[in-house]
């Protein structure tokens, strides 16, 4: 009879979905009269915290849950919620991810990926670190998912070509779903040339403000609590501290990987020359098969280069930007009917160029003929197909969650209960929020990391004394490295999917990665951070009420980056 008995843990995900709630409902119930707005506020948080870290709904349909629980609880309206959702950060990113869509339609990203990789090498050292490149490039402008989905179909031609014995052919290769058996160390090369484009691509994302959502919280928060552009930080200065970074992070991942293969390969027989021939020759194969570039490839790369440029010179903060010419006082404070929430200062953010580009991509054709029409380099249902509706949902209810969580009083409440870490050295804060940050990512999305973690370190940053760049961007970027479990990221995932890696593989080679990142990211904000951004001091404009006291005490005891102590 026991075994009609159904197990309660087949069904522990609803278990989850509904106990957890209850399970934290004690918290707004015995807080405090004054503090019940923060801490029903804090009760959201932790319900969308535990429903994103174990998957209880989709991560988009939890990141409409500030929609319905912040105007029950009595924390905001309904319209005021609503308001995050789409703002011109969000809008930036949907423009973004339009463009990368165009990139993608036209088949640009496969051309770029082979020709990189072609000019890097193909022995066996320089292959790995072909793909590596190629990858990291590729997903600091489009999605990493598309990046890694990308090329996993590439390995396994090249890896097919080492394997095989007789003259391969790419056509034929590609119709055949079965392969033939490799050796250990065809297998073992095979899985980790897939890990080095996995890491590659979390590594690249990091690379500019737009190839991450994590990224862009750190700019619409420092806009929200701060005012917009008032902070230096900007397109062209997150790519001036982040791609030195980046480009360190992917050559010591690089290397990690290659010790690894070499530990893993002891006594198998090295490649032959004439198996680096048959994957030149795959490689050469690919490139011919894409022909010429067509005028629909040219349109589309010569649009994004525009738009990179647009952004990277809207406030390059080292010269005056194009953006600041249509700075402009409005006349609204002239009117009857003015209102004090009404903006004055009309300013152009960065989802203007992308926008305009992006309708650009939607006008212009593939191909000029006089004699018939053409489609457009872009058309509403390759996008509607296409666009990661999910991730703008999830990036618009972190914004929600952002927005009141300074508003109901749970930031100052927090910020707080944090006191204790006033005693510590700035350093060592910047360090315990890295690690900690790097993996709590393991099990949780990134950008929900980042919109949870996010404001409430920049709020933190003004009891610290701290510039509130110090440790906003060091847990930002942070987000990005999970490189240890299959479920981590989409990369992680496809990734594992297409090799014969166990978890307790990628976990040990990931956990490395994540004590090197976490290096790596603690020492660049530590040094040429410290002068970029002017870290060595609390800075006036993150001094919004005119009321601290950072100004008369030096905390923030920077080491600087260039002069030691004598």
């Amino acid at each position: 009879m026991l075994h009609n008995i159904p197990n309660p843990l087949t069904y522990w995900r609803a278990w989850i979905t509904v106990m957890g709630p209850l399970l934290l409902l004690p918290i707004p119930l015995l807080a405090s009269e004054e503090n019940q707005e923060a801490i029903w506020c804090m009760y959201t948080i932790l319900v969308m915290a535990v429903y994103w870290i174990f998957e209880c709904l989709p991560l988009a349909i939890t990141s409409m849950l500030p929609l319905v629980l912040l105007p029950i609880f009595g924390v905001a309206s309904t319209a005021e919620v609503s308001l995050n959702y789409l703002n011109a950060t969000n809008m930036m990113f949907v423009a973004g991810l339009m463009m990368a869509i165009a990139v993608e339609h036209c088949g640009l990203h496969h051309r770029i990926s082979l020709n990189i990789i072609s000019f890097v090498g193909t022995s066996q050292k320089l292959l790995m670190l072909g793909f590596m490149t190629c990858t990291m490039f590729l997903s600091m402008w489009i999605s990493n998912t598309a990046t890694t989905a990308m090329m996993v179909p590439i390995v396994d031609a090249i890896s097919e070509a080492v394997n095989n014995p007789d003259e391969v052919d790419v056509d034929d290769m590609e119709s055949k779903k079965e392969t033939k058996s490799r050796s250990k160390s065809h297998e073992v090369s095979r899985n980790f040339l897939l890990l080095s484009c996995a890491y590659a691509s979390n590594i690249g994302g990091t690379g500019v403000i737009t190839g991450s959502p994590p990224n862009l919280v750190v700019l619409s928060t420092l806009n929200k609590d701060y005012g917009d552009g008032n902070a230096p930080l900007s397109y062209a200065s997150w790519m001036a501290f982040c791609v030195p970074l980046m480009l360190v992070n992917c050559f010591l991942a690089w290397l990690w990987i290659m010790v690894l293969q070499a530990i893993e390969t002891r006594g198998e027989p090295a490649r032959t020359s004439d198996q680096d021939a048959k994957i030149k020759k795959v490689i050469l194969q690919k490139k011919e098969a894409l022909g010429k570039m067509s005028m629909h490839e040219w349109q589309v790369l010569i649009l994004f280069i525009i738009l990179v440029i647009l952004w990277f010179f809207k406030t390059p903060v080292f010269i005056p930007g194009w953006g600041d010419f249509f700075k402009k006082d409005t006349m609204r404070e002239t009117r009857e009917d003015y209102k004090s929430e009404w903006p004055t200062k009309v300013t152009v953010s960065s989802a203007t160029p992308a926008v305009f580009i992006v309708a650009l991509v939607f006008m212009l054709p593939r191909e000029y003929n006089s004699k018939k029409s053409s489609p457009a380099l872009l058309d509403w249902p390759t996008v509607e197909k296409r666009l990661p509706w999910g991730v703008i949902l999830l990036l618009g209810g972190g914004f929600a969650l952002a927005d009141v969580t300074k508003k109901s009083g749970l930031s100052l409440y927090l910020v707080k209960q944090l006191e204790g870490l006033k005693s510590l050295p700035l350093l060592l804060v910047n360090f315990i929020i890295a690690l900690s940050t790097t993996m709590v990512t393991e099990v949780a999305s990134n950008t929900a990391t980042a919109n949870i973690l996010v404001p409430i370190l920049s709020q933190m940053s003004k009891s610290l004394c701290a510039n509130p760049i110090y440790l906003t961007l060091t847990a930002a970027v942070t987000c990005s490295y999970a490189f240890m479990l299959p479920v981590a990221t989409a990369p992680n995932a496809i990734v594992f999917g297409a090799s014969t890696m166990r978890t307790t593989d990628m976990m040990k080679a990931g956990f490395i990665m994540n004590v090197i990142c976490v290096i790596t990211t603690w020492g660049a904000i530590n040094t040429y951070g410290v002068p970029m951004f002017g870290l060595s001091e609390f800075p006036a404009w993150a001094d919004t009420t005119g009321a601290t006291d950072c100004f008369t005490s030096n905390t923030t005891s920077l080491p600087s980056p260039i002069v030691g102590p004598l």
